[in-house]
């Protein structure tokens, strides 16, 4: 097994496990019962950590992490559902208000 990640936060690491298994890369989070023990060990100890197997799908799993962990894209502009009218922030793939995809870009 090879760590791909950590974090302080279990929760942002169960975010990236929740990534690498919907690429269909098993992994697991250990530590993340940690936090307690802050103080009583050094801090970085207690971060919860992202485990992958060793294997042919260990680079796809680090290159997934730099992507989920990327910050996104600063220019990216609200859209439109085409469905219902709402407006969604451009980091939803999904209409919040009733569940229809992003719709495609303009081709340029």
């Amino acid at each position: 097994m090879t760590r791909v990640y950590s974090h302080p936060d279990p929760s942002i690491a169960h975010l990236v496990r929740g990534a690498l298994e919907n690429a269909g890369i098993t992994a697991i989070v250990q530590g993340d019962q940690l936090g307690a023990a802050m103080g009583e060990v050094p801090p970085i100890a207690a971060w919860a950590e992202v485990w992958v197997k060793d294997g042919d799908r260990l680079e796809d799993a680090r290159s997934l992490v730099v992507e989920v962990m990327a910050d996104p894209e600063v220019d990216a502009q609200p859209w439109t559902c085409p469905s219902c009218g709402e407006v969604n922030d451009a980091q939803f793939a999904v209409c919040w208000n009733c569940g229809t995809d992003i719709p495609d870009a303009p081709e340029a």
